[in-house]
């Protein structure tokens, strides 16, 4: 990571999606089984070995005869389930069963489907001729040394199936980044505690587990009290497996209060600021900060601004360290619904639920009253990108929107 000059004023989410462009570049490579490999970024193209498929193969249940014999009665000859391999010169009036898949006993055959055909002992009758020669031919696929998956692509459960059908066993993909995270503050309690007075649960760090499962990163997570020198600690010196972080998170404390520290123990720590506020709401006390090769977030406390800043800022750091294209810009869709803005004086991005009618993302806002609501976000797949000043946009306006689903 290169290390830009600090930005002192409030930054527009485009300069920090530009930012985390330029600051997240792709991390290491290395080759792991398949079963580890799904959401990750490949990072070599995977070629055909052979041709695609390897060998003719009749694509139904059925009986392969001559493509030159024309006939409606023949002897039955032999038989080649899948897995066999039977080469056998097949004479006029012969023919051989053969299952899906198997491989054609030699050249210029074709295979009389089993729905087209009456089996009396070792009798065949034809009952009705066509075109079709069902069969799959080498090579109809892809051709030896054909790229099949490109580098840069994440690998879908699809690409895991083509990567296995080719003897790919150990892709070449983007390595995990280490994350370690803190959710800080007296007031948090564990989910399956009952809260005092003045407390609450703690609903960020499942969320942020839940979030970076996306990518099939689990993170260090642990709760740290508000105490200046147990969390300068860890961020300095994180006891665990996370000694090398990448990304460090830390929920809380990154607004402008007597409390909120997080900037001062990342500065303390030997860590640049680089970012201390944004624009937009929720999440305007964001803070991006870099060490070395680790990079930080403090993430505002309020559950809602949590869920914004990760799909906005943080999902861009992971897309730049995974290898993919980090979005910059944002999606065209259409209010399906009056969307009431209130006028707000900073742009806000509303959790709304978004869906494909008629080739056009329509989008349906969804109900929020302040920062600290979750209940919005059980049924939030999208978040709408309302401009400063409006009071309403109305049913069917055009607007900007970030779907939250990872692609």
């Amino acid at each position: 990571m290169s290390a830009p000059t600090p930005n002192k004023a409030a930054a527009t989410p485009e300069d920090i999606l530009v930012l985390l462009q330029a600051l997240c570049l792709p991390l290491d490579a290395e080759q792991v089984a398949l079963a580890e490999a799904a959401g990750r970024v490949l990072r070599e193209p995977v070629c055909a070995p052979e041709d695609q498929p390897p060998f003719d193969r009749s694509s139904v249940d059925g009986f392969a005869v001559r493509q030159d014999d024309r006939s409606f009665q023949f002897r039955i000859v032999g038989q080649i389930r899948a897995g066999d391999w039977r080469p056998r010169t097949l004479r006029p009036g012969e023919a051989m069963r053969i299952g899906t898949g198997a491989a054609l006993p030699g050249d210029n055959l074709r295979v009389v489907m089993k729905e087209d055909a009456r089996v009396e002992t070792d009798r065949l009758t034809v009952l009705r001729q066509d075109s079709e020669r069902n069969i799959r031919f080498r090579g109809e696929d892809a051709r030896a040394g054909q790229v099949l998956v490109g580098a840069g692509v994440m690998l879908s459960p699809g690409a895991l199936a083509l990567l296995a059908s080719v003897g790919c066993a150990r892709p070449r993909v983007t390595r995990r980044p280490r994350v370690l995270h803190l959710a800080t503050g007296n007031e948090i309690v564990a989910p399956d505690r009952i809260p005092e007075r003045g407390q609450i649960r703690d609903s960020n760090s499942a969320l942020v587990r839940a979030f970076l499962g996306q990518w099939g990163i689990i993170p260090e997570q642990r709760r740290v009290a508000e105490d200046a020198e147990r969390i300068k600690s860890e961020i300095q010196n994180p006891q665990s497996q996370n000694e090398n972080l990448d990304l460090l998170l830390v929920s809380g404390g990154a607004s402008v209060g007597d409390h909120d520290f997080t900037r001062r123990r990342l500065e303390e720590s030997g860590f640049t600021v680089l970012i201390s506020k944004t624009t937009a709401r929720p999440g305007k006390p964001l803070i991006l900060a870099q060490r070395g090769n680790t990079l930080a977030f403090g993430l505002p406390g309020n559950p809602l601004a949590h869920f914004v800043c990760l799909n906005l800022y943080v999902r861009a750091a992971l897309e730049g360290f995974a290898g993919q294209a980090t979005r910059t810009a944002f999606t065209p869709g259409v209010l399906a619904a009056d969307l009431p803005a209130g006028g707000n004086p900073r742009e806000t991005f509303w959790p709304a639920r978004w869906s494909l009618q008629d080739g056009s993302a329509t989008l349906t806002p969804l109900r929020w009253s302040s920062s600290g609501d979750l209940t919005s976000l059980s049924a939030a797949n999208a978040l709408i990108r309302v401009r400063a000043g409006p009071e309403q946009l109305p049913c069917g306006k055009r607007v900007e929107f970030v779907p939250l689903e990872r692609s």
